[in-house]
């Protein structure tokens, strides 16, 4: 039996005891509503029993007057309603609630909370927006408005509205609330930074690093930043603290690396490479390494290093740049390794490079928000 199923057999459970509490039919007088109200009670629990849900829920929404002993179960159909997808029925439901004068305060409070979600089911944001907004302003359960306020924000990338949201969340130690407010920080900096407004980028990821310190891609931003504007030096004592800081993030610091050492630091950036290999051998690095043996034209280096990843760590990427590193020497090669080239870069970029620690989504870019279960920073690179 499904939830659907044992909550509708509750909701007539309770229409049942409602209806025998109240007896409202014992005079003679009203013994005529009282057959009609057996017969459609019973006719509801026959359609129950036959598994047709949908003449069940209308006749024991038909049977139930609203008024103070029934509210509850008016809002646990509209539930049902909208779990079951008919959202159109549950909005109907909760909107013909909130129109009767004879709600109690925490009752009205709680069928706007359940139409906001109702909105929210069928797309309509503008909607549930005015009513979480609604809810905050009569202090009906602002830590609930203020989470659903935010994942609206966020679905709709409304950055600016987002971070007030998870400001007031993280003020009211709300758990996780300091790394959603972070990311949202870091995608204001981040449009910032492509804008060229470097200032308000700064400030971002300097609140963001004040949230969470270990925030890595406000750390990569900030590097970035500061490459931007040409404070090297700034942007070398953020990268070093990073790599001790978060090492299982090692693939994304190549590049800032690259920018960082090659200008005039070759042998820096050879050695950082090495070291880090050294100490967390990944594919990415063993690249990156290969590569630049291959640009400085120190062929025996990168023969013999990639030799010892075949052997000890094969993977697409190496035999993808074996192929292009032994292109140069046209009697190892022939068309049929340039089609094994082809395919193995197919497959690279079909590799999964980063996977969800909470739901297991797998992706080959790094992404902050989990597509699948909307958790920030909950993205981890996958161990080749």
């Amino acid at each position: 039996m499904d939830i659907w199923l044992f909550l509708l057999i509750l909701a007539a459970i309770l229409i049942g005891w409602l209806l025998g509490r109240w007896q409202p039919f014992k005079t003679s007088s009203r013994k005529p509503d009282s057959n009609l109200f057996t017969e459609k009670y019973a006719r509801g629990l026959n359609y129950l029993l036959a598994d047709d849900q949908d003449n069940a829920i209308k006749i024991f929404t038909d049977l139930i007057e609203v008024n103070k002993e029934t509210i509850e179960i008016h809002i646990s159909l509209g539930n049902l309603f909208r779990s079951k997808g008919e959202v159109d029925r549950a909005i109907k439901v909760h909107q013909n609630l909130l129109a009767r004068p004879n709600l109690t305060r925490k009752q009205r409070h709680i069928a706007i909370a359940e139409l906001a979600s109702d909105y929210l089911k069928a797309g309509l944001l503008d909607r549930a927006e005015k009513l979480y907004r609604e809810m905050i302003e009569l202090n009906a359960e602002p830590k609930l408005a203020y989470r659903r306020l935010l994942d609206l924000y966020i679905a709709e990338k409304s950055w600016g509205q987002a971070v007030e949201c998870a400001q007031v969340l993280f003020d009211m130690e709300e758990p996780g609330a300091g790394l959603v407010y972070s990311q949202c920080l870091c995608e204001i900096a981040s449009d910032a930074i492509d804008s060229g407004n470097h200032r308000l980028a700064h400030k971002n990821l300097d609140r963001a690093l004040e949230i969470d310190d270990q925030c890595v891609r406000a750390s990569l931003l900030l590097i970035d930043l500061h490459i931007k504007t040409d404070n090297l030096a700034a942007a070398k004592d953020i990268f070093q603290r990073l790599v001790r800081q978060s090492p299982e993030y090692m693939g994304l610091y190549i590049e800032p690396a690259k920018k960082i050492y090659l200008r005039k630091q070759n042998k820096v950036y050879r050695k950082f490479l090495q070291n880090q290999h050294q100490l967390h051998p990944s594919t990415r690095l063993a690249m990156a390494l290969l590569e630049n043996y291959a640009q400085n034209d120190e062929i025996e280096k990168a023969r013999e290093f990639l030799s010892d990843i075949l052997h000890q760590s094969p993977s697409f990427e190496a035999f993808e740049f074996a192929l292009r590193f032994l292109k140069s020497n046209p009697d190892q090669l022939g068309e049929t390794w340039e089609t094994l080239s082809r395919f193995l870069k197919v497959l690279q970029a079909n590799k999964t490079e980063y996977a969800c620690s909470l739901c297991g989504y797998e992706s080959h870019a790094i992404q902050w928000l989990c597509p699948s279960c909307r958790n920030w920073g909950a993205m981890k690179p996958v161990k080749p």
